[in-house]
């Protein structure tokens, strides 16, 4: 009787676990522990990392897709989610204010993310089962890339203000970062249309970021520019299937059109 009671408490336990949460809970955890990333030469997640930190990471990365491709740093680990809340972390682009360094030692460093930033989205970009295995972390990978752009807008902008003779030769470098940043955006809101590849917390992290950053970034935008955005929006909102996207992006054309 104790044992029939047992097994059917047992059941019962089974059926209030949430289907959705089955692959979670039963997923193994294949990443490392900070310390043993940083013995295959991943810089500390502890401070603020730098260009040459970038280039570390990106090495150890490189290495680990090629020999144990499911053990990258993961967002929700418990093991590795701080190393990778690092990779991702805005403070890293901080050096764009510091003052030590000449603006046009800062626009020099600020070129090299966007390639780091590839370099990651590349590495995380693997196939397992039918599906890509690190959706999650894609999608902050993406975020990632975006706040560069962001960043590279805000340095050109200071730049431009500057009455620095040293950075004058570089001042029209301002049209290349705006022309860049407007084919991004397109490309990351192809990605918002892939609803069977993200989560729908990524696609609405996503959608947010790049509503709240087209809207910081919407007046000097000509009213082609704007135009061809809006179009690509409306697009983006017909094929996606969360409401909270499709109301990040509308927002972002309500600016648009104002």
């Amino acid at each position: 009787m104790i044992d029939l009671l047992k097994n059917f408490l047992i059941a019962g336990l089974i059926l209030v676990i949430p289907a959705s949460s089955c692959n979670t809970l039963f997923e193994r955890d294949h990443t490392l522990r900070p310390e043993e990333y940083q013995k295959l030469g991943m810089p500390d997640h502890k401070k603020v990392w730098t260009n040459d930190d970038y280039v570390n990471a990106n090495i150890t990365l490189s290495s680990l897709k090629i020999n144990d491709p499911l053990s990258l740093p993961r967002k929700n680990s418990r093991k590795s989610g701080e190393l990778f809340k690092r990779m991702v972390n805005e403070e890293n682009l901080s050096f764009i204010h510091d003052t030590i360094f000449p603006l046009r030692t800062r626009a020099y460093t600020i070129q090299y993310y966007t390639q780091f930033q590839t370099e990651m989205e590349h590495m995380y970009t693997i196939e397992h089962k039918g599906k890509i295995y690190y959706s999650e972390e894609l999608s902050d990978l993406h975020i990632f890339g975006l706040a560069v752009h962001d960043k590279m807008l805000e340095l050109a902008s200071i730049i431009n203000k500057s009455d620095d003779e040293d950075v004058e030769g570089i001042k029209a470098g301002m049209q290349a970062v705006r022309y860049n940043y407007l084919k991004l955006i397109p490309r990351l809101l192809g990605e918002l249309s892939k609803t069977d590849q993200y989560s729908v917390d990524g696609l609405d992290r996503l959608s947010k970021a790049v509503s709240a950053s087209v809207i910081e970034n919407h007046e000097w935008m000509t009213s082609s520019d704007k135009a061809i955005l809006v179009s690509e929006l409306k697009n983006t909102i017909d094929n996606a299937e969360s409401p909270g996207t499709k109301s990040n992006l509308q927002d972002c054309i309500e600016v648009l059109n104002w």
